[in-house]
């Protein structure tokens, strides 16, 4: 695997999660220690609402993978407002979905999350490097699991670069970006959407249930 100049400056090594180097796409400055940290200056149903648009950006990719849809879940405004900080990477939401059809269609769902909130905050005049970090820093998960399946993939690299990933998802959430929205708007009222729900909300249709899928 190699490695452009070009390619390991988007990434900055600045900070670690569970002991490991977390690449970033934006530098992490030195007062951040937690992920709520990079939201310190923002109002808490701003906070809320981002955490929707992550889920709703996952839960229309899995659609239009025509994946299935289980559930997307957020946090209560409530227990924002009163969170004590947590570990660095944790999230505030879930959505859980299989039976995608290829390991393309799973990467950019799992990127969808935070290009979508990435998105929302440059389209309401809300974004700043720092509010950027803290997307990436809540999609610690998601980018575990696919460099779960995917090691050849790296940060840096040549062709397997996550920003792939990145690009992917832009794409996709661009062209669906009306369903994410509409999705993010039902899931900050309701905390809790079924799939059928999502894709009634999205206007696409739901996949089918994996037979291994214990979910």
């Amino acid at each position: 695997m190699t490695t452009t100049p070009e390619l390991a400056a988007m990434w900055h090594d600045d900070i670690t999660i569970n002991g490991q180097p977390y690449p970033t796409r934006h530098p992490c400055p030195d007062d951040v220690t937690t992920t709520e940290d990079c939201f310190d200056d923002l109002p808490v149903h701003h906070h809320q609402y981002l955490t929707a648009v992550h889920e709703a950006g996952h839960a229309v990719a899995a659609l239009v993978a025509r994946a299935c849809v289980h559930s997307a879940t957020i946090k209560p405004l409530s227990e924002l407002v009163t969170a004590t900080p947590t570990t660095t990477g944790t999230s505030h939401g879930n959505t859980i979905n299989c039976n995608f059809p290829d390991g393309q269609t799973s990467a950019t769902c799992l990127g969808a999350g935070e290009r979508a909130a990435d998105r929302w905050l440059h389209q309401n005049n809300l974004w700043t490097p720092r509010r950027a970090l803290g997307i990436e820093l809540s999609a610690y998960g998601d980018r575990c699991e696919f460099l779960a399946a995917n090691p050849h993939f790296g940060f840096g690299a040549d062709r397997n670069d996550y920003r792939v990933v990145h690009d992917l998802a832009d794409q996709l959430i661009t062209q669906h970006w009306d369903a994410v929205t509409a999705v993010a708007d039902a899931l900050v009222t309701r905390l809790h959407l079924t799939g059928d729900q999502i894709a009634r909300i999205a206007d696409l249709p739901n996949g089918t249930h994996s037979a291994t899928c214990t979910a």
